[in-house]
């Protein structure tokens, strides 16, 4: 029985020592060692980052055209569909004044106002004129009831 242990033991130390990297001025090895480095994992996963960033800047750029068209057709509810799509993509700011834009012109006034001010605080000057011109209709509203 340690006779047999012993050959497996030394089969498998030899079965290393020939997948192993020697140097010839010292006595050290270096076992084979799995680095993701080695095996293209680690550029795999670039890659595929570099492909899905690509693919959300293709994907806002068409939700950017559904909503330019759908504005100028009247349809507000498409437009605010295709703003919070491309709100949820990514940190695009100008989709708050659409969106804004589309929901005064659906009659809800504190959420356009909600977006405006958001647009506002991004550094958007249309925004900013939207959220003030808003305001004062809201008060003035307020003052007719």
């Amino acid at each position: 029985m340690k006779k047999k242990m012993l050959i497996t033991a030394l089969m498998g130390f030899m079965v290393l020592k020939g997948h192993a990297q020697t140097y010839g001025y010292d006595g050290w090895v270096q076992y084979p060692t799995t680095d993701l480095y080695d095996t293209g994992v680690m550029n795999m996963a670039v890659r595929a980052q570099a492909e899905m960033a690509a693919r959300r800047e293709q994907y806002i750029e068409f939700c950017a055209n559904q909503v330019i068209e759908a504005k100028n057709d009247g349809r507000w509810n498409d437009v605010i569909k295709y703003s919070n799509n491309a709100l949820e993509c990514g940190d695009y700011q100008v989709f708050y004044l659409f969106r804004g834009d589309a929901y005064e012109q659906l009659g809800y006034l504190n959420y356009a106002l909600s977006d405006y001010k958001r647009a506002k605080k991004a550094g958007f000057p249309e925004g900013a004129n939207a959220y003030y011109t808003l305001k004062e209709k809201i008060k003035q509203l307020k003052k007719k009831k």
